[in-house]
């Protein structure tokens, strides 16, 4: 089943010309490979992503992570660069996209900065689905990272098996994936009501830049992740910071509390209460997580 799809994906983006990049290595560096992709997606736009591997990717059947950053963030926000390394020197291939699409396969377009959680989870699949079809990935070993709005995507893929994939490991840093973590975000109940009206009667509505749509807040409210995390069989590991006040310590953890097989790693940083020092150039805490991420990942993919 999987290799008629990866084989009509191929067949597909070739006759769509959807293929901005083809297999191939831009930059070399320290025994890892780095490559800018745009793949046309659903809606007729381009998706950004970065894709960094091993270099030698093509000797032997690799595991793949993809990354999903946060809201109005972008693929490098709160250290996505470094992880991305990180893990790729050590065996794991990554691949992680800006959920913000491009009108044209031209990154100096404009973005159109406007995403929903459904099509964050599509470009999930999507970017997924290019790895498996071009590079030496194996499809059995499938690993899932997302952070804040990202892992409440993260969450959603894992949970629905979106793409049809078996997903056998996942990491959550601050994961909003509850009932009002993304409310409470946009300043509490009636403040989301008030946006959410705004949207529908004028179409969209932008908040820190992100322009969002009455089906930003439909995919927000129509499925909540930490309802269904017993459909996710795998292990998870969540990581939440005591002084994180944009989505709250007790909300990661009603996130992990929604997995049957899961680790929770807290830490305490008010240098960065939010980014988890994972974007610092040097941060003790930073390589702990890295090193805690991967051998998580190494020992579960």
């Amino acid at each position: 089943m999987m290799k008629q799809k990866v084989t009509i994906l191929l067949l597909m983006l070739f006759l769509t010309g959807s293929l901005w990049a083809l297999t191939g290595c831009e930059s070399k560096n320290q025994g890892i490979c780095t490559l800018d992709v745009m793949i046309k997606n659903e809606e007729e736009t381009y998706t950004k992503a970065q894709i960094v591997i091993p270099e030698n990717w093509e000797e032997e059947k690799l595991p793949l992570v993809f990354l999903s950053h946060g809201f109005h963030g972008n693929m490098n926000s709160a250290g996505g660069k470094y992880l991305a390394q990180h893990l790729a020197e050590n065996g794991i291939a990554t691949i992680r996209m800006d959920f913000g699409h491009y009108e044209k396969a031209d990154t100096e377009t404009e973005q159109t900065n406007q995403y929903t959680v459904d099509t964050m989870v599509a470009d999930q699949v999507l970017c997924t689905d290019y790895m498996v079809a071009h590079y030496n990935v194996d499809p059995d070993r499938i690993g899932i990272f997302g952070r804040s709005l990202g892992g409440r995507a993260a969450m959603y893929c894992g949970n629905e098996h979106a793409g049809g994939y078996a997903y056998k490991a996942m990491v959550l840093v601050a994961p909003a994936g509850n009932g009002d973590s993304f409310q409470r975000y946009m300043g509490g109940a009636k403040n989301w009501e008030k946006f959410k009206r705004e949207a529908r009667e004028k179409g969209s509505v932008t908040h820190q830049k992100v322009i969002l749509t009455p089906e930003f807040f439909r995919s927000i409210e129509d499925y909540v992740p930490s309802e269904s995390g017993y459909k996710f069989q795998a292990p998870v590991l969540v990581i939440y910071n005591t002084e994180d006040y944009v989505v709250l310590p007790e909300v990661s953890l009603e996130c992990a509390r929604s997995y049957e097989d899961v680790k929770t790693i807290e830490i305490t940083s008010a240098k960065s209460p939010h980014g988890y020092e994972m974007g610092f150039e040097k941060s003790e805490i930073k390589d702990m997580l890295f090193d805690e991420i991967t051998k998580f990942y190494l020992e579960n993919l």
